[in-house]
């Protein structure tokens, strides 16, 4: 009898998994928009939350992005960190607000990861960033902000159609 039971237990769980392994293959289909973005370099991310390097993270309320325009990238992103070494040349900084040539553009698909990561290299008159951007086939987004002279800091948000 108790064998019995152990079997129909058994039974249960092959027919659980193997529903779970169905829908995880159905859901490997890529959106339209997320090839379409990747492959013309055409990419708006509008971020949600902020994880500083030094404090807690925190969501983000007010409309900030980042925009890839083939050769430019305009960043719109709240900074908060510090300064390892000032700028000499002003006393206002921009922080993440500018917008810029790409020097580097690197883009790598990761399909065991299901996601496309991108590098970029830029400079300002203030600093030179490493904007290191992954792409989730679902449409998340995840994005690290190197710069040379202050703490890095990541963004978290949602890849949109233009």
């Amino acid at each position: 009898m108790k064998r019995i039971g152990l079997y129909i237990l058994l039974a249960a769980l092959c027919i659980a998994c193997n529903t779970a392994k169905n829908n995880l293959n159905e859901s490997n289909d890529i959106p339209d928009f997320v090839v379409d973005a990747l492959q013309n370099k055409n990419i708006t991310v509008v971020v949600n939350q902020m994880q500083p390097q030094r404090y807690y993270s925190r969501d983000i309320y007010s409309y900030h992005y980042i925009k890839i325009n083939q050769e430019t990238l305009i960043s719109d992103l709240p900074y908060l960190g510090q300064v390892q070494t000032p700028s000499a040349y002003s006393s206002i900084t921009k922080g993440l607000n500018f917008t810029e040539v790409i020097r580097q553009y690197e883009q790598v698909h990761n399909p065991r990861k299901k996601r496309a990561e991108i590098n970029i290299i830029v400079k300002n008159d203030e600093d030179s960033y490493l904007y290191r951007i992954f792409i989730y086939y679902n449409g998340n987004a995840e994005i690290m902000v190197k710069p040379t002279k202050r703490d890095y800091i990541r963004f978290y948000g949602q890849l949109i159609q233009d």
